[in-house]
């Protein structure tokens, strides 16, 4: 934003907020994050008289959604501002909404009351914003949280060996299943081939020590075959 005056300072436009934001609720953490980096607050509250909602409990929403994230934040100074004040009856809302936050300590000097449509009350707005920022102080970001745990490096086995309720030993593991995948059992030289793979894999020696004997079943995926000695 530039003013006539040769003034200049950045805007993050923030979309509204919903109730549950600062748990993680829709974006609601990523638009938090972003009020993080800011040293004034503009909060818009719209006077709508069709809106179905009570411009003081939005405003009160907001707030607390703020405070739940980091209380940090409503530390910063921060201008109200009505919007929509070109709607037929907004004004009556916009006096009722405006005794509540004087009642409630607000500035007087620091609620306003504009139109987007109409450019109404946007100027003074505008230079407000300047002049709170001139002695706005500068805020630390709020340090997230980490967690740290230990954990215990186990590799999978290249092999494993287990029995199924026929008695069945079955062979799983990634090493061996590629193995299989690759291998042409339709032939006798790649049988043989895939034979001696098994063996280089140290599967006769796992078989044993798994107590199977010769003449057991082993299977691999869909494939059986009988161990031999």
């Amino acid at each position: 934003v530039q003013l006539d005056d040769g003034t200049d300072f950045v805007m993050a436009d923030l979309p509204g907020l919903i109730e549950g934001a600062s748990q993680g609720v829709g974006l609601g953490i990523q638009f938090l994050r972003h009020v993080e980096r800011t040293r004034v607050l503009l909060h818009l509250v719209e006077m709508d008289p069709d809106n179905g909602r009570e411009p003081l409990d939005d405003y009160d929403q907001i707030r607390k959604e703020l405070g739940a994230y980091d209380d940090n934040i409503l530390k910063r100074p921060e201008l109200v501002v009505a919007t929509k004040m070109d709607l037929p009856g907004a004004a009556e809302r916009f006096a009722d909404f405006k005794a509540a936050l004087l009642a409630r300590g607000v500035a007087a000097d620091h609620i306003f009351e504009i139109s987007s449509l109409t450019h109404r009350g946007v100027t003074p707005l505008m230079h407000k914003t300047a002049e709170v920022l001139k002695t706005a102080p500068h805020f630390e970001p709020k340090q997230a949280a980490v967690e740290t745990a230990d954990y215990k490096y186990q590799p999978e086995p290249a092999l494993k060996v287990t029995r199924d309720s026929d008695g069945t030993f079955v062979l799983t593991g990634d090493k061996i299943e590629r193995a299989f995948k690759m291998a042409n059992l339709d032939h006798e030289d790649g049988a043989m081939r895939f034979a001696r793979q098994l063996r280089s894999m140290g599967v006769d020696d796992a078989l044993r020590d798994a107590g199977a004997e010769s003449g057991d079943l082993v299977a691999i995926d869909d494939f059986t075959f009988e161990f031999v000695e």
